[in-house]
């Protein structure tokens, strides 16, 4: 009996700290494009409807060029204006759009990243579906000082044959990597043509993006129930001595 109570403790303790979880995702539904910047053609897609554990909402995204310049989004179908599609023709060789998204650990949490989740869409001139088009990605993270932790690739993702169907995609690190807090990580995406097979004609866009790991969140109820274990172990100690 005292072994059974002893593990039942245990595990709840374990359970108020690890978890499989997403850190932060969004579908890009309902997208809000924003104001166009004349200094950088910046058009940034905000009111993500962010979905986070462990770290805060990490706010809007905005698309720059290889040259690091401010890319306006698509917004011109119900389709683009639904993901983060920068208006950028990525299927001319060497040309690509990056993105950065901020990742702030909540104070008290123990976040670790394993990978990166998103459907993948060709997207014609016009803001349509290009079917059987290919595009490259590369995710890289960088701690707090800038300096770049991993990054992972993916070349030559096929948009497959069938109108109305994104291709999933998942880029996973090396190895889990631990977020401390405090400190904003950035985790920057990049999308487009850079792998050497020229895809003309073709825009680069991503939807449901799902950043993924394990959170670490100690729940009070849980960890109320393990200190009075502990407790309870305690005291069980001390009459057997």
């Amino acid at each position: 009996m005292k072994f059974l109570l002893s593990a039942a403790f245990t595990q709840a303790f374990l359970a108020a700290w690890s978890g499989a979880a997403v850190i932060a995702s969004t579908n890009f539904d309902g997208r809000v494009l924003g104001t166009t910047n004349a200094a950088n053609d910046t058009a940034t897609g905000s009111s993500l409807n962010w979905v986070t554990n462990g770290v805060e909402n990490p706010g809007s995204m905005a698309a720059r060029t290889a040259a690091n310049a401010g890319q306006a989004l698509f917004n011109t179908t119900t389709l683009t204006q639904n993901m983060f599609a920068p208006a950028l023709n990525t299927g001319n060789g060497n040309t690509f759009w990056t993105t950065n998204i901020s990742l702030i650990v909540s104070p008290g949490s123990n976040v670790s990243l394993e990978n990166v989740t998103f459907n993948y869409w060709a997207i014609s001139g016009a803001g349509a579906q290009n079917v059987t088009r290919g595009s490259d990605f590369t995710v890289t993270l960088f701690n707090p000082s800038a300096v770049l932790v991993d990054a992972v690739s993916i070349n030559d993702v096929s948009n497959g044959t069938t109108p109305g169907v994104g291709t999933p995609v998942t880029l996973t690190f090396s190895s889990p990597i631990a977020l401390i807090a405090p400190g904003t990580y950035s985790l920057q995406i990049r999308g487009g043509d850079y792998a050497g097979t020229d895809e003309t004609g073709n825009h680069t866009g991503i939807d449901n993006l799902s950043i993924n790991g394990t959170v670490a969140i100690p729940e009070p109820a849980s960890l109320a129930l393990s200190a009075f274990g502990l407790i309870w172990l305690a005291s069980l100690r001390r009459r057997a001595l």
